[in-house]
């Protein structure tokens, strides 16, 4: 017996990477993204970025590693624009420079939606009859972000040991309520599992180089990447992360029911200013124009 997502048709990277060619007659400009199921609020959000330049879709690759090898191959078309995450990218010297390739400016485009006043239109649309003034006044999202990051920062540091040296293991695709405990609004880690994936780690480390230790890696992580401010963390940290513990503290602090976080996002996707993608939005104005 299978699934009706398993019985849909799947798009091969091959259909992907010419689907844009029938959509050339109705888009000003081709936009190429990473991931499928992030089309529908990327779609949203650019079409919010750029009111003036006419999108009829845009193109998710399945991965960056094939947005950034189709960006090489169009360099000079200033019709493609190509977007991808930030990642760890950055921090781990990552960046390919291409003049159609632009990376966000934080980790990745959940950690764009991270905005106290779509927040406030999402409590209220789910609940109408609450004050709005109460609502605003209630909802310290910076502190509570501040919290939240301070109860990954372990977390993260042990991701990027991850990807910077155990490429075997699984990292960010781990779903944060592995690690952490939730109640009464605090996240508080889980040590057993915790302890579990650093020595997971170690062993990996130690097949890779006898010389490597958990504790090494960690100290080089803490080099590498600084987590010391609130802004930092938000560029830094996984938006998936952040926004989803940010969801579930609203859902409990109003007494809301809990969304798909597809539907979250999407929906906070409409309100939202993107103030945060200013530089983004100025960057491939410059390049189209």
């Amino acid at each position: 017996m299978i699934t009706v997502e398993e019985s849909m048709p799947v798009k091969n990277d091959n259909y992907r990477a010419g689907e844009d060619i029938f959509y050339v007659q109705f888009n000003d400009i081709s936009f190429y993204i990473e991931d499928e199921d992030q089309e529908n609020f990327f779609f949203c959000i650019l079409k919010n970025l750029f009111p003036t330049i006419h999108i009829e879709k845009i193109f998710p690759l399945n991965g960056k590693e094939n947005v950034v090898r189709e960006s090489l191959l169009n360099t000079d078309n200033k019709e493609k624009v190509y977007i991808v995450d930030k990642d760890f990218d950055d921090i781990l010297d990552k960046i390919v420079e291409n003049p159609n390739l632009f990376y966000l400016e934080r980790y990745s485009i959940e950690n764009h939606l991270l905005e106290k006043d779509t927040l406030v239109e999402y409590i209220i649309g789910e609940k109408p009859k609450l004050n709005r003034n109460e609502i605003e006044a209630s909802l310290d999202i910076e502190a509570t972000l501040f919290n939240i990051s301070k109860s990954l920062k372990n977390l993260v540091r042990l991701h990027l040991i991850v990807q910077n040296t155990c490429s075997h293991l699984k990292n960010i695709s781990l779903n944060h309520e592995r690690f952490l405990n939730f109640n009464n609004g605090q996240f508080d880690e889980k040590e057993p599992q915790i302890a579990s994936y650093e020595n997971d780690i170690d062993r990996e480390l130690k097949l890779i180089d006898g010389r490597y230790s958990i504790n090494s890696q960690r100290n080089k992580s803490k080099r590498l990447i600084s987590l010391e401010t609130l802004d930092l963390c938000i560029k830094h940290m996984p938006g998936k992360y952040l926004l989803k513990m940010l969801k579930q503290i609203i859902e409990s602090d109003y007494g809301l029911v809990s969304r798909n976080m597809d539907s979250f996002c999407y929906r906070i996707a409409t309100n939202c200013s993107f103030n945060s993608l200013e530089n983004l939005r100025t960057e491939i104005n410059d390049f189209v124009e």
